[in-house]
């Protein structure tokens, strides 16, 4: 009587993403981090808060706490999907950072501003949070990653207000959203670039199933 032999599996576990896949949502992340303090400065009112006529009240509001919020809101739609699919979630957070920025590096009024910082903050929200999820997938050089990442954001929160400042000084406030969206456009490309190499590169691996059939997972990670 032949008997057929139990399925056996051998199950391995995932493969992590690749580090160079943190490079788009790190570059993003850290524009983000900049734009949160750079409407400060350390000696004195903005040129920002000057040119709009805004109290220090009204400029912590519309400017640092709905940056906050919002990004805080946006925070788990990048940690949540991030680890997966991280260029199709960078790629429109760096679009809202973008928009965002450019609301403000041409605004008429405060209204404007409050909007170009919400959305600003939804973008380095999510990107924070694509980063923090492809960091913690890491299999080599996690501890690494994240302490060159976490150093990095500290000195763009600390330098901020101190470039922005001398820039706003010399050609005016609206130069440092200018810049910010150039760099934002380079992170778009960076981003975009990795995850068609990612797309490229991509090969599923072979599941072995009964009867010597093989079977292969649809669709290409981390993309």
């Amino acid at each position: 009587m032949y008997v057929t032999p139990p399925m056996q599996s051998n199950p391995r576990p995932a493969a992590g993403p690749p580090w160079w896949l943190v490079i788009g949502p790190a570059f993003a992340a850290l524009i983000g981090l900049f734009l949160l303090t750079v409407i400060y400065r350390f000696n004195g009112r903005s040129f920002l808060q000057i040119e709009l006529g805004l109290s220090s009240q009204s400029l912590l509001l519309s400017g640092l706490v709905a940056y906050l919020v919002a990004a805080a809101l946006a925070f788990p739609a990048g940690l949540l999907p991030g680890a997966r699919f991280p260029t199709s979630v960078t790629v429109p957070a760096i679009c809202l950072m973008l928009l965002g920025v450019l609301l403000i590096a041409f605004v008429p009024s405060t209204g404007l501003l409050l909007l170009g910082r919400v959305l600003s903050g939804l973008g380095a929200g999510a990107a924070i949070g694509v980063t923090v999820a492809l960091i913690r997938r890491l299999r080599a050089g996690r501890g690494v990653a994240a302490a060159v990442t976490t150093g990095l954001g500290v000195l763009a929160l600390v330098i901020a207000p101190f470039l922005g400042g001398l820039v706003s000084d010399a050609l005016g406030f609206r130069l440092v959203y200018l810049l910010a969206a150039l760099f934002m456009v380079i992170a778009l490309i960076v981003a975009a670039v990795i995850g068609i190499v990612a797309l490229a590169s991509a090969k599923p691996p072979v599941q072995p199933m009964p009867y010597g059939v093989p079977h292969r997972p649809q669709g290409p990670p981390y993309v």
